[in-house]
């Protein structure tokens, strides 16, 4: 094709017709720029191919995370509820009037409302890679891109808070423990081989009567009330995301 081309142009230099060999120069010029023009809108169209195949790949692997994120939450979720309940339980027994006293409070379920304590945020261990890595940036859905910004600000609330409560348990509530009731009773179930025989048992209807007691449960409690409406708030990212990754995924 190129020998043909410079046949062609020594053929119209040789035989003087400059009008014509200008002409073919330009529609010469013409064609090669079609031809760059092709080439780079083929390259684009295989570049842009790449590229959706990744994202592709990036929504699913945020998927399968999520999806485990949600199973936690849901578990977490849960636990604050029935922590929370037991706090009202312990708090409202002291009340001899309560009409919302429905048992007694036993060893195990003071020890809940004392001791225990949850930590835990659901996993979100790819999108955190993703993001430390910068393969977010793959996601061409606006929506998606924003949703998952409003998520890492429920994520990072929600520990912020946490870290709070566990302060105060560490600082205060612990105290509990320590110097208003015997506590090795409370560890039995976890522990058998303890002989408890001769423990003294704790009046545990007395001990919440005391107002440092009930106070220091009260922080529990609304702290844990902070906590459930954050774990609720980014459940519900969480499921809204999921939900925009699965129709995104249905497009393609």
């Amino acid at each position: 094709m190129i020998k043909l081309f410079k046949s062609i142009r020594r053929k119209l230099l040789t035989e003087n017709r400059f009008n014509k060999y200008l002409l073919y120069a330009i529609g010469e010029i013409i064609l090669v720029v079609i031809g760059i023009l092709i080439a780079l809108g083929i390259n684009n169209w295989n570049e842009n191919r790449k590229s959706s195949i990744q994202e592709v790949e990036v929504l699913k692997s945020l998927r399968n995370n999520l999806q485990q994120a949600e199973k936690q939450s849901k578990a977490l979720i849960n636990h604050e509820t029935e922590v929370k309940q037991i706090l009202i339980e312990s708090i409202n027994t002291a009340n001899e009037n309560n009409r919302y006293h429905t048992k007694q409070i036993t060893d195990s379920i003071f020890k809940i409302a004392v001791w225990d304590l949850q930590r835990d945020l659901p996993t979100l261990t790819t999108y955190l890679n993703l993001k430390n890595t910068n393969q977010l940036g793959l996601i061409k859905n606006k929506v998606i891109s924003e949703k998952f910004t409003q998520l890492d600000f429920k994520y990072n609330r929600l520990s912020d808070i946490l870290n709070d409560r566990l302060n105060v348990q560490e600082i205060r509530i612990d105290n509990i423990s320590e110097n208003e009731i015997n506590f090795i009773p409370l560890i039995k179930s976890e522990i058998p081989e303890i002989d408890s025989a001769n423990e003294i048992a704790t009046d545990y209807i007395e001990i919440l009567k005391d107002k440092n007691v009930r106070n220091l449960l009260g922080m529990k409690l609304t702290l844990t009330q902070d906590i459930l409406t954050r774990r609720l708030e980014l459940d519900t990212e969480i499921k809204e995301l999921l939900q925009l990754i699965d129709a995104q995924l249905k497009i393609r």
